[in-house]
């Protein structure tokens, strides 16, 4: 039996003093009810709460649905959310404030749609939205569609100028759907921002891999005066450690030194992976050492870190040291691990550690641990053991293990394995069906056996679908800004003065070599 929320004897008690007091005032008595219900912990309890309630409604209804109100947020707050429509439909004329708890409550429960459902009934009723209508409702949306129906209610709303919080909701909607275009489109046309409108846009920039655009709104956001905080510098740590711009990386540890923000777990694997990934691994190493609460992502950022330098031994031992510290490896760590074993050639290891996920750390494998597999055996030239492992995958193999596969059977020590790399095409042609690469390269495994006819279809299939190979990029970063160059490229800003100084360099260094040939 559930533990009653007071004993029999005090709740008669409380009953019987309730009806022998009549005459004072109603208010007073209802007041009882509210703490109470902070000590509620069962819905048993909720319920005994709920009957007093109800008997205190015989003397002032108005203040019954107040407290019915209370009742209902406790119990949206205690995942509770069937019984508490249940209170809400005992009430005669529920306030904006009902309608939002429950809303809230379906939105956390996963049951969007009836929340929906319920905020249409609260227009019927003729109720005005309030300023937190509008955020409850977008966390209620599970789709785009919707959270364009909310944008259009958000435009028509009289203080559409002052929700800042539901604008601010919609940009973050809007860039978890992928629709970083309107995002940005709400958030040029928004007149007031703050810290968390400009984290929102940043951060679904760099979700969406569009690194560059992230740092930009990044230095806008820093001359518009709005103090930054921590989940900002990860998102722009982020952008920082995938444009490999470590200028503005490292301005950003200053800060954080400088401002004395705490370096905790998100920020330290943040700044652990821009080091690592930027080249820097010492360094990476020396911030996750003063890391203090080191949680999984912190040890994902160093062993993915010494994973991709070559380290692989150094990162299977802070693999080990993870699992010393109590913390308990995720399918990222995994991932970072085996990509180690593969760099560094720890071809038994990594299929050790593959073999034992499910035992060892209870890790259903996925295409991209199978991945980490594939590119293993391949690395070490085990290329039928890498083709039976893709052909008995549980899930269809994506264009990456074919890749890995194509790949290996060019660079093959005994000559170009052409039937395999065959094999692998065909899957890619359908997968893949304008890649230019996969087309190059099997143009190359042909011409390496001399086989000059398929090189030559090869070509020719790549100009009947008007496949053009891609040009080669660059990045480089200049005073804290990045820029991309590519074969060709005319269209940035100092182009001319570029290949001036490029001509300039290449005229003298003909001249020097001339020089260096005379007597």
């Amino acid at each position: 039996m559930l533990k009653q929320l007071v004993p029999n004897s005090q709740l008669t008690h409380f009953t019987n003093s309730a009806n022998s007091h009549k005459n004072s005032n109603t208010a007073t008595k209802s007041h009882h009810h509210l703490p109470l219900l902070q000590k509620c912990t069962h819905l048993v309890q909720f319920k005994q709460v709920h009957a007093q309630i109800i008997k205190a409604s015989f003397d002032n209804r108005t203040i019954s649905d107040t407290q019915l109100a209370k009742l209902i947020e406790s119990l949206v707050n205690s995942s509770q959310i069937a019984y508490a429509h249940l209170v809400f439909n005992q009430i005669i004329n529920p306030s904006t404030f009902a309608f939002n708890t429950v809303i809230r409550g379906y939105a956390e429960a996963g049951l969007g749609h009836r929340g929906i459902q319920l905020y249409t009934q609260m227009i019927g009723n003729g109720l005005d939205p309030d300023s937190f209508t509008y955020p409850i409702l977008l966390k209620a949306c599970g789709d785009l569609r919707q959270v364009k129906g909310v944008h259009s209610l958000v435009v028509k709303s009289k203080d559409f100028n002052s929700v800042i919080h539901s604008l601010t909701r919609l940009i973050t909607f809007y860039c978890n759907f992928g629709d970083v275009k309107s995002a940005q489109l709400l958030f040029d046309q928004m007149t007031e921002k703050n810290v968390v409108t400009w984290t929102a846009m940043i951060n679904g920039h760099v979700k969406q891999k569009n690194y560059r655009e992230g740092i930009d709104l990044f230095r806008k956001m820093r001359d518009s005066g709005v103090e930054v905080n921590e989940l900002t510098l990860v998102s722009v740590l982020s952008a920082c450690a995938n444009l490999g711009a470590s200028e503005l990386g490292k301005w950003v540890h200053e800060f954080v030194n400088k401002n004395c923000i705490i370096l905790n777990d998100k920020l330290g694997a943040a700044l652990t992976d821009m080091y690592a990934k930027c080249g820097y691994i010492e360094e990476a190493l020396r911030v996750f050492k003063i890391v203090l609460e080191k949680n999984v992502c912190t040890w994902n950022s160093i062993i993915g870190g010494l994973a991709i330098h070559g380290c692989g031994e150094e990162a299977v031992k802070m693999f080990w040291q993870m699992q010393m510290s109590g913390i308990k490896p995720d399918d990222v760590t995994l991932i970072a691990v085996l990509t180690a074993c593969s760099h560094a050639g720890l071809i038994e290891k990594g299929k050790e550690i593959f073999y034992n996920m499910r035992r060892d750390y209870k890790v259903e494998p996925n295409v991209k641990h199978y991945g980490c597999l594939v590119d293993l055996l391949c690395r070490a030239r085990l290329l039928d053991e890498a083709y039976e492992v893709i052909r008995n995958m549980p899930m269809e193999p994506n264009a990456v293990l074919w890749g890995s596969l194509l790949t290996a059977c060019a660079s093959a020590d005994d000559g170009a394995n052409v039937e395999l790399a065959e094999i692998a095409m065909e899957r890619l042609i359908k997968l893949e069906p304008f890649n230019d690469g996969n087309y190059v390269l099997m143009s190359n495994i042909y011409a390496a056996k001399a086989q000059w006819d398929d090189a030559g279809k090869m070509r020719r299939l790549m100009k009947e679908r008007n496949i053009v190979k891609n040009p080669g990029c660059s990045v480089i970063e200049i005073n804290d800004v990045v820029h991309e160059f590519m074969v060709g490229d005319g269209r940035h800003p100092c182009s001319e003065e570029i290949y001036s100084m490029l001509e300039y360099v290449a005229i003298s260094l003909r001249e020097e070599c001339y020089a260096a040939r005379m007597p």
